[in-house]
């Protein structure tokens, strides 16, 4: 029997992996799991980046709002639930993409590891693994602009409401823009040195981000969203 083809989109954050999968999606009529560490807290909407009310019309999204912020969620819990949304997805007719920068959740699902030994099974899929190669300055700028924009869209007010939930100490509060204007509400640093702080670590975090996947040599690295969905079309024309 075949195994269920899968398409990874992988990359940094801010490469444009929501934005290629949506396309891909509506040209290959499949549905979209997002494979990211902080997207599965429900209320954490814009410092996550979610895809927008109008990008999931247009497109089934999984993986989003999977638990409360004082829950946790682990890579283990992805492979399970990524899992069981691939056998649905699959029963109706759909492709299916996974898109996100969680190396590890990625990896869990697609080398099939075994979390409590430590080891890699053999993979139960047939799988596409494309890269968004950006140039350097040019991801650091999006970064940055992204960042002004999730400020100018409510972050500081999305923090202070879960804050006033849940507190800072919760794992979930330790993420890039959480745990920078925690130290904000908290009194411990200025507005100004909490953005400073959320684009430095952004920049920091795509690169280890980058570190992880470039040491995968399955992973075909494109230069463009073209390039990227002629991979896309030919791996499902097979």
């Amino acid at each position: 029997m075949a195994k269920q083809k899968l398409v990874v989109i992988v990359g940094p954050t801010a490469s444009g992996k929501t934005a290629l999968a949506i396309e891909a999606a509506k040209k290959i009529d499949a549905e979209i799991i997002c494979a990211d560490s902080r997207t599965v807290y429900k209320d954490m909407d814009i410092g996550t980046a979610k895809p927008t009310a109008a990008e999931m019309n247009m497109v089934p999204h999984w993986g989003l709002d999977l638990v409360n912020p004082d829950e946790h969620f682990q890579a283990f819990d992805f492979q399970q639930y990524a899992r069981r949304k691939i056998k649905e997805i699959a029963a109706r007719g759909k492709k299916i993409i996974i898109a996100g920068g969680a190396g590890l959740y990625i990896a869990g699902l697609i080398d099939n590891f075994d979390f409590e030994g430590g080891k890699r099974g053999e993979s139960n899929y047939d799988v596409l693994q494309i890269g968004l190669n950006v140039p350097r300055e040019q991801l650091y700028n999006r970064i940055n602009q992204r960042v002004d924009e999730m400020m100018e869209s409510g972050l500081l007010d999305e923090v202070r409401k879960i804050r006033r939930q849940y507190g800072c100490d919760i794992k979930a509060m330790t993420g890039i823009g959480y745990r920078q204007l925690c130290q904000f509400l908290n009194g411990e640093i200025d507005l100004e040195e909490a953005v400073r702080l959320i684009k430095r670590d952004s920049r920091h975090y795509a690169k280890r981000q980058m570190t992880w996947f470039k040491a995968d040599d399955r992973i075909k690295w494109v230069n463009g969203k073209q390039q990227a969905l002629k991979l896309i079309i030919n791996f499902y024309g097979d």
